[in-house]
């Protein structure tokens, strides 16, 4: 009843406030105009985080913490020919590694300085497996339900793919982060 209600109230109100948050934290598209993949560079506040390459990432490195870029998925969806469906933009995982490789060139180039990781929060955490990512279970708090129903929120909007397993199941989509070390990114995606 609690998230019927607060879907309500939120709901038509979404696009607004995913664009007050994004100006608010700092959201950066990686490209003048829009772009798939949004950053944020932050210093890191939880706890220590070990990935399978043996980097740790402490309490006060600077990370860049990915986003999707809402604005973007938007502008593909409204320039694609046909009906408009569920699905992402045709070839998005095309897509998502021609931002990583961007991404990873400007890392090279020195522009977010001595970050020591990339990472991000997500329900899609399957695909993002497949593109190198570790996937990490986050711990059952408030913000990780806040999350969840932020992320949910948004694909439901932006009629993401995903949007048949929240319907059936809410178990189905659980929020984990997702992390690459600077080096693994670099060796995926600057190389590519």
């Amino acid at each position: 009843m609690i998230y019927a209600l607060l879907r309500a109230i939120v709901r038509p109100l979404l696009p607004i406030i995913d664009r007050i948050y994004t100006i608010a934290i700092g959201v950066k598209s990686l490209e003048a105009s829009s772009s798939l993949i949004c950053v944020e560079l932050r210093r890191y506040k939880d706890r220590t985080v070990k990935l399978s390459d043996g980097c740790e990432v402490r309490r006060g490195d600077r990370v860049i913490k990915l986003h999707l870029g809402n604005a973007w998925i938007t502008e593909k969806r409204q320039s694609s020919p046909g009906p408009r469906t569920t699905d992402w933009p045709r070839g998005l995982m095309h897509y998502f590694k021609e931002s990583f490789r961007l991404l990873a060139t400007q890392i090279a180039n020195g522009k977010y300085g001595d970050v020591v990781a990339v990472y991000g929060w997500t329900v899609l955490h399957a695909p993002c497996r497949r593109l190198g990512f570790q996937v990490i279970d986050l711990p059952n708090t408030l913000r990780t339900k806040l999350a969840w129903f932020y992320i949910t929120s948004l694909m439901r909007f932006y009629h993401i793919r995903g949007q048949e397993r929240y319907k059936r199941s809410r178990e189905s989509l659980k929020v984990k982060a997702i992390w690459l070390s600077r080096a693994e990114f670099l060796r995926l995606y600057r190389s590519c």
